[in-house]
Order: structure tokens, then sequence, then C-alpha cells
């Protein structure tokens, strides 16, 4: 089962899905010849470039705890967020929440919300044991001076209980989820959003848990729940069917999660277009439901496709890319091609490690992959 692409959809991080385009890029470069004959070189750069060099120009000129260096310093983060540049933004937001909790105190609503984007970075970067004691510390903190129900808490409650779940503290993580879902839903009703997404993330600890039974029944919930607050065919019911289906498979109900996810993928295509990631993590989701039911070829050239969109639209490196290259090298193992399946673990290794680092586990697990591939595991 493809679980380490588990769509965690209650993630509060408020970074758009975006394509490859020319802004992606630091900076460009034109050479023109001016009036006298002479080569002249146009440096432009790139957004995340230019916002780096404001926060960098703004922290000399006003000094770091100045507002306006702390609100440029803020969107320079999230775009090196947005444009996977985690471990930068990381150090970033550290730089804004001690400027914050020098100029402001430690719980000052903007020092905490630096807090809180400072824990998600980190969680994103896969430092979980690093972001646990950040978010949980915005969370109390948030309970005591806002109010356990408060929106911002209960979106600080969330993210703390992904990263408990991700450390493997399952029972702690489902009792949070659970409070979290009924502060959703006392202040938002059962049918908003947030409170359905609490219930999304719910179903990923009960499925750590071994709990499938429970976990469908919620997906069920869920994805019923989001076709009558936003229609059949929006990204978001879209991704709950999505992932009502990969339970249905890890149920052993492979035939039934393949009836349900060959017309979503579909219905994506029309609402969406072929591109779109919700219709890629469809893709994904056939692409298993395929393999547990012997359609080898077919899983195998599904997979193929859906590596070969996000390359192109995402780029080579990004963590949907190389999630999905790894997962497709373990099916062109499965399916006895050994060769190609080591070239896609190689490819995901190295991606790894040009972002992550060596030593991250996501890059240990792609290296046990591929050493085990060379094996002839």
């Amino acid at each position: 089962m493809d679980d380490r692409w588990w769509k965690r959809v209650g993630r509060r991080s408020g970074r758009p899905e975006r394509g490859r385009d020319e802004a992606d890029e630091p900076f460009t470069m034109t050479s023109t010849t001016d009036e006298d004959g002479r080569f002249v070189i146009n440096v432009t750069l790139g957004p995340v470039m230019s916002w780096g060099v404001k926060y960098s120009h703004e922290a000399d000129e006003y000094g770091i705890t100045d507002p306006r260096t702390l609100r440029t310093g803020t969107r320079y983060a999230r775009l090196l967020l947005e444009h996977n540049e985690v471990a930068e933004a990381v150090t970033t937001y550290r730089q804004i929440v001690a400027a914050r909790r020098a100029s402001l105190g430690p719980d000052h609503p903007d020092t905490l919300a630096s807090e809180h984007s400072l824990g998600f970075a980190l969680a994103t970067q896969g430092l979980y044991a690093d972001a646990e004691p950040v978010q949980r510390a915005v969370y109390d903190k948030r309970c005591r001076v806002l109010g356990a129900d408060h929106r911002e808490t209960l979106s600080s409650g969330m993210n703390l209980g992904d990263t408990l779940h991700r450390l493997g503290l399952l029972q702690e993580a489902e009792q949070l989820h659970r409070r979290i879902i009924d502060g959703m839903a006392r202040t938002l009703g059962e049918d908003a959003s947030d409170t359905l997404l609490s219930r999304m993330n719910l179903v990923g600890v009960l499925r750590s848990q071994g709990r499938l039974d429970d976990a469908e029944q919620v997906c069920a919930t869920v994805a019923a729940g989001f076709e009558r607050a936003d229609g059949r065919t929006s990204p978001r019911a879209l991704q709950a069917r999505s992932n009502h289906a990969l339970v249905l498979i890890e149920l052993g109900r492979a035939k039934e999660a393949l009836s349900k996810t060959k017309p979503l993928v579909e219905e994506a295509e029309q609402a969406l277009g072929a591109d779109h990631v919700t219709t890629l993590h469809a893709r994904r989701t056939l692409a298993d439901a395929l393999h547990h039911c012997g359609r080898t070829r077919e899983a195998v050239r599904t997979r193929d496709e859906v590596v070969t969109r996000y390359e192109r639209m995402l780029g080579a490196d990004r963590p949907d890319t190389l999630d999905a290259r790894e997962v497709f090298a373990q099916v062109l193992a499965a399916a006895g091609d050994h060769p190609r399946a080591e070239r896609e673990a190689r490819a995901c290794l190295a991606g790894r490690e040009r972002t992550l680092g060596p030593g991250h586990p996501g890059t240990e697990h792609a290296r046990t992959l591929l050493a085990r591939l060379r094996n002839g595991g």
C-alpha cells in the first residue's frame, strides 16, 4: 500500500498547489548591447530571491525586530515553503520567532503565529521530533490565551495531532484529534470543511492502529460531507473519495475500490484537468487498486504516467514526485522489471539527497530500498 503519500488534508499550511513556471527560477539573465556597442547583462530576480534580498536589506536598515522587516521575513519564509526550500524556511522562521519573542513577548499573537509556522516548517522537513515541542507549546499557549475552541487553537491542535501520529504516539494523537473534532463541530458545525478535515486526520490514525473498519466508516462520512458541502467533483470531495478507496484496498476490497476509483479519475479529469494534483492522487489510488486486483501491467502504466506528470508539473525534486517515483520502483520490482526499478530508486535517492540531505529519514528510506533492489529484493 502506498501509505507514505496518504493525503493529510487537515494540515493547515496555507500553501497553494502550484506547477512549475519561470517564476520558480531564482533569477533570469538576458544579454544585450547598449547604444555604444557595449555588452550588457540584465539580471531579473525571481520572487523568492527578490523577497530574500528585501528581507536582508530591511534587516540591515531597520533592524531584525522592526515590524516591516518581520512582515517581509514572514512573506519570504512562506515563499520558501511554496518552492520546497524548506531548510531555509526553517532558518528564517527561527529568526522571526526569536525577534518577535524579544520585541513582543512569548504570548503575543504574532509570536505564536510565527511559532505555529515554524512548527509546520519543521514537520514539512520531516523533523517531527523537533516540531513536536514547538507545536505543543503553541497549542498549550493558545488554549490558555485564546481558549480551547478558538480557530487558531484548533488549527494548532490539528498540526500537533498530525505530528504525534508521525512520531507513533497513536493514542495521544487519537485523543487530540477527537478533541479537535469536537471543538470544530461545536464552533463551526458538523459539516463544516475544517470539521471534515479534522475527521480525515483521525482516519490516518485509525489506519495506523489497524482499525480499518472504523477508518472506513469515518472516510465514508467525510466523503459524503464534502459532497454535500462542496459538490461531488470539488477537490476536497474527490480527495476524500480517493482516501476512502485506499481504506477499501487495505480492507481487502480491492475490486470495490477499483469500481469507485475508475469513475473518480474520469470525474477529476473532467472537473479539474488531467494534471491537477487531486487528479494525480486519484490516479495513484487507481494504480494501487489495479495492482491489488492483479492487473500489474495496467498498474505499472498508470504509475509511470503519474511520475511523468508530477515531474513535468512540479519538478523532479518535489516531494510528491519523489514519493511517486519511490513507489513506482517498488511496483516495477514486483512486476519483475528490476533494472528499471533500480533506476527509479536511484533517481529518488539522488533527489532526496539534494533536497533533504543524506541523513534525513526519507533519504534513508530511499537508500534502503535501493540496496534491497540491488540485492535482488
